[in-house]
């Protein structure tokens, strides 16, 4: 499999409307539209008769038209030309599903599984999307990890002078890799921890599972007093999304839920809602702002100086060339 044959999220539906938009997927142009039914529908964004991108154009009931001489193509893919009648051509188009708020392709000819996003019990929260200034490895190096956590992040991570009391451990499958935590919590908001029912002292847990077709991790955060004896008032649940723009750029999509303990209809959560999508969108922004300072965005991690927390980067690394890339032979970094 090749990095465009597996289900990914390309764009925010909300995002699509009546004009096309185009879009970069692991480098190749595709250009998205609606056809007059609503339907999403996906082209290559290269005009084969003269190169104009057609996302450029205009939709014309179920066909997008190239701005350029008037070509009209449908969601097939099969090509017009109002000059010339009888010439006809046929050009790339993708497979197209909505769900949970994105737009999602793949290749017409294969078969990968769709993500399973399966919320149990959980409230939905919000479905972003974040681009990020880095090739695809150091995206996932760095939403993949805690350690970071004590200075860049307010809210999910942990004390900075008690990382060494954290706790780290690693599983991994042919095609998984898991990841949990669980160490002394970083001092958090006043307001926001006691919403949260975290106190001084709690313990923060942070589980993960990153899966490779498409490239995602499925992230659980939650506190507990030292003991277990007691747990915050709310879980969280996030979906975060790798997609490649190109070898420097990497999109984000990220769908959160939460569970709450409080009393009343999704325990009141369609209340807190606006304020924990800030709150998402603000601990997604500190790991974009971070990498905009590297000074290096070699993925290789040959030479680096790495910690009990980075075990990850050669795991995950071997599984997105294999699984994701669909390079044969890659191997496994430890």
């Amino acid at each position: 499999m090749g990095m465009l044959d597996h289900w990914q999220p390309v764009l925010l539906s909300r995002r699509l409307r009546n004009k096309p938009v185009g879009i970069v997927v692991a480098g190749a142009p595709v250009a998205l539209f609606r056809t007059a039914d609503g339907r999403a529908a996906a082209l290559s964004d290269v005009c084969p008769h003269r190169r104009l991108k057609l996302s450029a154009g205009d939709v014309v009931g179920d066909r997008l038209r190239c701005k350029y001489h008037g070509w009209t193509f449908d969601a097939c893919g099969n090509g017009e030309s109002p000059a010339t009648p009888k010439m006809t051509t046929c050009m790339t188009s993708f497979d197209v599903r909505e769900e949970h708020g994105l737009v999602w392709l793949k290749t017409r000819d294969s078969s990968p599984e769709f993500p399973v996003i399966d919320p149990q019990g959980f409230f939905p929260i919000c479905t972003l999307e974040h681009t990020v200034p880095a090739p695809l490895e150091l995206s996932v190096d760095n939403f993949n990890e805690i350690e970071h956590s004590g200075t860049v992040h307010d809210t999910f991570g942990y004390d900075l002078d008690r990382l060494h009391e954290v706790k780290v451990e690693f599983e991994s499958t042919d095609d998984t890799v898991r990841v949990t935590n669980a160490g002394p919590t970083k001092r958090l908001n006043r307001i926001f921890a006691w919403l949260l029912g975290v106190r001084a002292g709690d313990i923060f847990h942070d589980h993960w599972t990153t899966r490779f077709s498409p490239v995602y991790s499925v992230f659980d955060h939650w506190w507990t007093s030292p003991d277990g004896s007691r747990e915050s008032m709310v879980r969280w649940r996030l979906y975060i999304f790798f997609v490649p723009q190109d070898d420097k750029t990497t999109r984000v999509f990220s769908v959160t839920f939460a569970k709450s303990k409080y009393p009343g209809p999704a325990g009141a959560l369609r209340l807190a809602r606006g304020f924990m999508r800030r709150e998402i969108d603000r601990e997604v922004r500190a790991d974009v702002t971070m990498l905009h300072h590297m000074a290096d965005f070699g993925t290789s991690i040959e030479g680096l100086k790495l910690s009990r927390f980075d075990k990850v980067l050669g795991l995950t690394r071997e599984r997105i060339a294999r699984i994701y890339r669909g390079i044969k032979g890659a191997p496994e970094l430890r």
